[in-house]
């Protein structure tokens, strides 16, 4: 095979008659039956190892390799790995005068080229002669023996990840799935078949698993790039962070008070691109991974050598950090929500509420949300707590009502744990209605206000028309309920009967309701 003649394809269809199924394979829109194709080309691969059509046969289960490891059964796989090794040892040590070979460059960025290069290498052609021709290697260079057997052990590699060596580091097929998912994470905008939670506990367990093993610097690096997200409240389940701070806990002991030599910025930034951090975190786990970073550092001198993602110096520091920071999200999202300091703040010396500050918080919760979560359940408790006043006792239960709907997101468990309790107990006398009335049984009793309630249409309101960043035409309505004589008559008044109908606050508390149970 040191001199394979440029054979038409005329002469030899079977070479390139399925390369289209390949390619469907390969972008996953194959209709037919896969392992089949797999086999067939395998088999005919296996039945002349280092045949003429050797190439054409070894290719084929290049541009499979991706689905033979991930979905083809075990006895597909193993016939092609059988297939892919016999080709590598015929060819891998037959001479040849080539200084490289297509192999040993990016797969990726030649694959999706097979499909349409593959028929060209021989139709007897050369590449000045060929005008369809446009890779930078000759035909020669890609049908040499050795090209052959690299390619064969490329597809090896894909296959059974780390069992074959001679080939350019690669990031394993699963690894470059986990880095896409692991990114839409961090980014916010988890793919749709994917479970943040379930992901982020599967790091955790593995580093608990083996805290002082070989993907011990990835898997620090993930978690601490994705702490960040935990943290924020989009993941509602408290085992995911307990179980993302034992991974932290358990890995610490092992980096110890680990020193280095590094100097001042030496160590690799963290933390403000968390989706390229996460990226460098799962290259860590593998050598291949590892293998394309130590490239990466070559062609980009500003990106941190590979030695100082792996220092037990930098990991200890990074890890504290994440433990820290995974800590104080988990008692703020799980705890027990302290908000006996609000007292100071929003009840003023004569024991009157400071009504304006307590909408306000609840307003503007896109520049603080705990601040608004606070105001909220501060609210909420005091309701409980049962001032004498009726009014007030009403714009704290309305108050706290809107802190829950007023957000695109439920509140934390530390904070809808006590509204929920508050709020499902409320009875309406409590707010001026019927007694012992429950606000589940009123919200459709008939009321003299047919459909015209303050809320409802304060809601019609703003979605027919503007306000500035700074008007609040609930905080307007809810301060002047409180305190007619402080603050001005808002747009579209309405008296205190209908503030405190059953019906309105039936409904309010009902939409809370709905909102907090929605988050469980």
């Amino acid at each position: 095979m040191t001199d394979m003649p440029a054979t038409a394809l005329s002469d030899s269809p079977e070479c390139v008659h399925f390369v289209d199924d390949w390619d469907g394979i390969l972008h996953e829109t194959y209709g037919g039956d896969a392992d089949r194709a797999v086999l067939d080309c395998a088999r005919r691969l296996a039945a002349d190892p280092a045949g003429e059509e050797a190439y054409a046969w070894t290719l084929g289960l290049v541009m499979m390799a991706a689905y033979i490891g991930r979905f083809s059964r075990k006895d597909v796989a193993a016939a092609a790995l059988e297939a892919l090794q016999a080709t590598d040892r015929r060819l891998r040590d037959l001479p040849c005068a080539h200084r490289t070979h297509p192999y040993e460059s990016d797969l990726d960025d030649r694959i999706d080229h097979f499909v349409d290069d593959l028929p060209l290498l021989t139709n007897g052609l050369t590449e000045d002669e060929d005008p369809d021709w446009e890779d930078d290697a000759t035909k020669e260079q890609w049908l040499c023996p050795r090209d052959i057997a690299g390619y064969a052990r490329v597809a090896v590699d894909i296959i059974a990840p780390g069992s074959v060596g001679g080939i350019p580091p690669r990031l394993p097929a699963r690894d470059a799935r986990r880095a896409e998912d692991l990114r839409s994470i961090v980014w916010d905008y988890p793919s749709a078949a994917v479970d943040p939670g379930q992901e982020l506990s599967a790091y955790a367990r593995n580093l608990v698993a083996n805290p002082l093993g070989y993907h011990r610097a990835g898997l620090v690096v993930v978690l601490h790039a994705a702490c960040w997200y935990a943290a924020s409240g989009r993941i509602r389940d408290r085992r995911v962070l307990d179980t993302m701070v034992d991974a932290l806990e358990a890995v610490l002991p092992g980096l110890g008070d680990a020193s280095c030599a590094h100097g001042e910025g030496d160590h690799p930034e963290v933390g403000r691109d968390t989706a390229e951090q996460a990226t460098v975190g799962i290259h860590l786990l593998s050598p291949g991974g590892r293998g394309v970073y130590r490239h990466w550092h070559r062609e980009e001198l500003e990106t941190a050598p590979l030695e100082a993602w792996l220092c037990p110096a930098f990991l200890a520091a990074i890890a504290r950090e994440a433990l820290e920071h995974l800590r104080t999200g988990r008692e703020r999202l799980f705890g027990l929500r302290d908000t006996a300091h609000l007292d100071e703040v929003l009840v003023r010396p004569d024991g009157r509420l400071d009504v304006e500050r307590l909408t306000h918080a609840v307003r503007f919760r896109c520049r603080d949300g705990q601040a608004a979560e606070d105001a909220g359940l501060w609210a909420a408790r005091r309701f409980a707590a049962g001032p004498a006043d009726p009014r007030e006792r009403l714009v704290l239960l309305l108050v706290a009502c809107w802190s829950v709907t007023s957000g695109e997101e439920a509140p934390p468990e530390a904070v809808h744990r006590d509204l929920r309790a508050i709020l499902g107990s409320v009875g309406i006398a409590a707010a001026g209605g019927p007694a012992s009335a429950p606000a589940s049984a009123l919200a459709g009793e008939p009321c003299p206000h047919g459909d015209v309630h303050p809320w409802d249409v304060l809601t019609e309101l703003v979605g027919r028309r503007h306000f500035g960043f700074h008007e609040d035409p609930y905080g307007a309505h809810l301060n002047h309920l409180y305190a007619p004589r402080d603050y001005e008559t808002p747009e579209r008044p309405f008296d205190a009967e209908a503030w405190g109908c059953p019906r309105h606050v039936a409904q309010r508390v009902r939409g809370a309701l709905r909102v907090i149970d929605g988050a469980n």
